[in-house]
């Protein structure tokens, strides 16, 4: 056995950390001594004790720690299933809260008037396209799907216009969940088979156009607002995100390479308000 400070010293540990672990329940030493009160462990312990820091670096509280050593193995996997699952949400929201911030970072970087992309009123003339209306759960992979597969069922019948898709979003209001959109592909003929049709003109929609990650989508279309405030609009119909720089899967179609982007820094999207005076 191993008085506490050589435990200490050989696994690593403080006395504090020890002591801690046995008031707690979870690791209590093996022997202590009645007129001393020196307190002994055995090196068959050191197993548990590793166990435990492991716990208690993935997160779990000490009581929780304390059921999962007298757990049996099934339960002992279910729980650290669930908690693989919730780390990798926690990942992937950090992930997205860091390209938040670096879409802010360059949008502030635009934001001298050399830089700022400038709103234009400008005239989108009638396009026919091949599309796809859905309610998606949210944004992201759900979308990419659409576009892929109607990318493919275009190029399939060879129709595929060299201008740029976009997505035209029908909800009344802003959205994150259960999403109207509608996914088109532009074409150079019509297709019965697809059903493809014309998207009527529109004489007037303020257009911001930015470089960079969709995530600097919020900002610009902040930048819609203030315009047309300033100039005494108002929406008068859905929006639309053109996208003409991208990533693309190309599974069941090819695009050129001038429109791919190999990162979301290279990306270029276009945002198109349908716009009325006030």
């Amino acid at each position: 056995m191993f008085r506490i400070g050589d435990f200490s010293r050989l696994a690593r540990v403080t006395i504090k950390t020890l002591h801690h672990y046995d008031d707690a329940g979870l690791l209590q030493p093996s022997h202590v001594d009645r007129q001393s009160g020196y307190r002994y462990y055995d090196a068959s312990q050191l197993q548990t004790l590793h166990r435990i820091l492991l716990l208690r670096d993935l997160g779990f509280s000490l009581e929780q720690i304390h059921e999962l050593l007298h757990a049996d193995a099934e339960s002992l996997a279910a729980t650290l299933a669930t908690r693989q699952h919730e780390l990798a949400e926690s990942i992937a929201a950090d992930q997205a809260r860091l390209r938040r911030l670096e879409a802010l970072r360059m949008a502030l970087d635009q934001r001298s008037p050399a830089n700022q992309p400038p709103v234009l009123l400008r005239d989108a003339p009638a396009i026919e396209v091949y599309s796809v209306r859905e309610r998606v759960p949210h944004f992201g992979v759900p979308m990419q799907r659409l576009f892929e597969a109607a990318e493919s069922a275009v190029a399939a019948e060879h129709a595929r216009s060299p201008a740029s898709p976009f997505t035209i979003f029908h909800d009344a209001d802003y959205r994150e969940q259960d999403v109207d959109v509608e996914i088109c592909i532009p074409v150079k003929h019509s297709v019965a088979k697809l059903g493809t049709h014309v998207l009527p003109r529109c004489e007037a929609s303020a257009s911001v156009t930015y470089h960079g990650p969709y995530e600097q989508t919020p900002l610009a279309y902040s930048q819609l607002l203030v315009w047309m405030n300033l100039s005494g609009m108002r929406l008068a119909g859905p929006l639309r995100e053109i996208y003409h720089r991208y990533g693309a899967d190309q599974i069941g179609y090819s695009l050129p390479a001038a429109v791919l982007a190999k990162s979301s820094t290279d990306f270029v999207t276009e945002l198109q308000a349908p716009v009325v005076s006030i």
